[in-house]
């Protein structure tokens, strides 16, 4: 039985891995430093520290990356400002299902909490979330199942009781690593179908997740 469900961020909740790889290459041309998609899907998933590491290695210790993060940041919240924040198909009506039906609701994301916070609130989103578990609260970066199995724990509830939702390689890892249950919703990295092997389900929206709920919860 499902009793609650964890949310991954960025590409799954909202399509800000699209509005990232914009910024990102505007950010590269505005810095004069070569910056390939490629590269720019590697960092999904992964945390602020670990970010910072990987542009270190590939562009030098001398590289300026708080500048360049800073600058990024800027970009999509100006964005974001403007266009408002870009929803995923069926999150609302997930979210809306969740709570009228008494299942929690957590956010598990390696972004930093103050963006995390301010993206939901932006979105109208954050009161149907018990808690939240983020980038700068845990030790290991996923693929490691740390935030998830955090994100169970802050709801009282055991991993193998909860839903992992996730688009990422390295979220989709951490999710069957967690123990639980994990969907794929594929955003822009083509997933090998290794990495997938073992996953509970793979579906195109987040619309397609209530009728499983209702399903599951049925058995």
């Amino acid at each position: 039985m499902v009793k609650g469900v964890i949310f991954d961020m960025d590409g799954l909740m909202f399509d800000t891995e699209r509005l990232s790889t914009m910024a990102w290459k505007e950010i590269g041309k505005t810095m004069d430093f070569p910056i390939s998609e490629k590269f720019i899907l590697n960092l999904q998933g992964r945390t602020s520290s670990a970010i910072h590491e990987i542009f270190m290695e590939t562009y030098g210790q001398d590289f300026p990356y708080e500048k360049a993060r800073g600058l990024r940041l800027k970009f999509m919240d100006d964005y974001m400002e403007e266009y408002g924040v870009p929803e995923k198909d069926g999150l609302k009506e997930l979210l809306s299902f969740l709570k009228a039906n008494g299942i929690k609701a957590a956010v598990a994301t390696s972004a930093g909490r103050e963006r995390a916070e301010k993206t939901l609130v932006m979105a109208g989103v954050r009161e149907y979330f018990r808690d939240m578990v983020t980038g700068d609260e845990v030790v290991n970066s996923k693929p490691n199942p740390e935030i998830f199995q955090t994100a169970a724990r802050k709801l009282g509830l055991e991993p193998s009781e909860c839903l992992v939702l996730e688009d990422s390689r390295q979220g989709v890892m951490a999710g069957k690593a967690a123990g639980g249950y994990i969907i794929h919703i594929p955003d822009m990295v083509v997933i090998p179908e290794e990495v997938k092997e073992g996953i509970t389900a793979q579906m195109e929206s987040l619309r397609e997740v209530i009728p499983w709920i209702e399903k599951q919860n049925k058995n």
